[in-house]
């Protein structure tokens, strides 16, 4: 049990350094792209990072 909150904790530690990154980030990123390049960016490592994780549950059913 403690080994799964380890986990736990590690990942909402990784989830906020991203997140706290993106702030800044974008700042700088904002002086070489236009916010709809750093939208669609942002959008598209995210759609990436999901395939990559959980491929089968993104594929459609029919």
């Amino acid at each position: 049990m403690k080994n799964k909150t380890m986990i736990g904790h590690i990942l909402a530690f990784v989830c906020i350094m991203i997140w706290g990154s993106t702030f800044v980030s974008s700042k700088i990123l904002l002086d070489n792209f236009t916010p709809i390049e750093l939208l669609f960016i942002r959008f598209l490592i995210g759609f990436l990072t999901l395939c990559i994780l959980s491929p089968k549950n993104i594929k459609t059913r029919k």
